[in-house]
């Protein structure tokens, strides 16, 4: 099923070794795992039309196999051809505007172009809305807020990735809502947050509220380990995630990505 809206572009999926051999568009990513900064790549090139090849981590292959190409950067990380390795979401949406320039996904004229990039940094950036809510939900994991997170271990493991100190948590949890408030008002009597037309902020925020309000399983599908971590259930975050936001996430994936999203 191609959402309404979607260009068609080819994804095929092989092993890390695989994709070593390959010239082109390659991104590594954890097979199974729907991570927001992840799936707003892949929601790029797919609105963009771009051919790239997904490279997951094969039965056979070691664990590291994706740090022996990359480097221990985690995901996603893009390759194309031999340049060098992207993983941040600023640059990997710089090179898919180089590669297919149409649809832009940020404007031309400068001001408006720096608001896009501010605006995607509040939802992708340090202490964004994804970095923020991970922090409540490191917290949730370690056992400091109510709620069914990940198992400890996990939380434990992505802590230090996140610079974890103590009241984090709570300082995420503003974030989140400050965020959430600003990106609800910009809805206000608009269907896309610039300009009337998608532009990559929608993307952005769309994928990155599967953080807090995953779409439904027979749109997403994830391990119930996962989906449990990924709903939150602290009453202000939820009311912040509010009909407009909500509206947008579900307008975004109808019309503009992949549903059911594979994994």
């Amino acid at each position: 099923m191609m959402a309404s809206g979607a260009v068609p572009n080819r994804v095929e999926v092989v092993s890390i070794a695989e994709a070593r051999e390959r010239d082109g568009l390659r991104m590594v990513s954890l097979a199974g795992v729907p991570s927001p900064w992840t799936e707003a790549a892949k929601g790029i090139f797919r609105v963009k039309g771009i051919d790239y090849v997904l490279a997951q981590r094969g039965e056979d292959e070691p664990q590291d196999a994706a740090a022996q190409w990359v480097g221990n950067v985690g995901v996603p990380a893009v390759v194309y051809n031999d340049e060098r390795v992207r993983i941040g979401w600023a640059e990997i949406l710089l090179l898919a505007e180089r590669l297919a320039p149409a649809p832009a996904l940020l404007p031309s004229d400068p001001e408006k172009r720096a608001l896009a990039l501010g605006l995607s940094h509040e939802v992708c950036g340090e202490l964004g809305l994804g970095w923020s809510q991970r922090l409540v939900m490191i917290g949730v994991s370690l056992g400091l807020r109510d709620g069914e997170g990940f198992p400890r271990q996990i939380g434990e493991y992505l802590a230090p990735r996140y610079g974890w100190q103590d009241g984090f948590d709570e300082i995420g949890k503003a974030r989140v809502l400050d965020i959430l408030g600003m990106f609800s008002r910009r809805l206000d009597g608009h269907e896309y947050l610039m300009e009337d037309r998608l532009t990559a902020v929608d993307i952005y925020l769309a994928t990155f509220v599967n953080l807090l309000r995953p779409l439904p399983p027979q749109q997403l599908p994830m391990v119930e380990m996962i989906r449990t971590a990924y709903t939150s259930t602290d009453p202000d975050i939820m009311a912040a995630c509010d009909e407009r936001i909500r509206a947008h996430q579900e307008r975004i994936y109808e019309r503009h990505l992949e549903l059911p999203v594979r994994l």
